[in-house]
């Protein structure tokens, strides 16, 4: 039987680059586990002035902002965001977000699949 850790040291796992188009976008996994719903969970880290470009997923998201602050858009629409705001992102829905402060914009990203 294979061990899965359940207990990860976020401090022991480096950065990796999230793509699609980012700028100065980051992240880490924050669970090894494969949910039954296919649900993920990560540390999201932007830069200032760090871009996740406008796109549409077929699942939803929640984002919860740990620090920093930014601005979302969802169909066009903008949402500002800072410290202990939570962002939900329907299904379908064209969205993407920045940080738009002069500190490191840290966020916890689920994926509702």
């Amino acid at each position: 039987m294979t061990s899965i850790p359940l207990l990860i040291d976020l401090n022991e796992i480096p950065w990796e680059p999230f793509g699609r188009d980012t700028e100065g976008i980051f992240r880490k996994n924050l669970c090894h586990l494969t949910f039954p719903s296919g649900s993920r969970a990560s540390l999201t880290l932007a830069k200032p002035g760090g871009l996740f470009p406008d796109h549409v997923d077929p699942y939803g998201h929640i984002f919860y902002i740990l620090e920093g602050e930014g601005e979302a858009w969802i169909e066009g629409e903008p949402f500002p965001f800072r410290k202990g705001i939570s962002l939900s992102v329907p299904a379908g829905k064209k969205h993407g977000y920045r940080n738009c402060g002069s500190e490191d914009l840290l966020l916890i990203t689920i994926n509702l699949y």
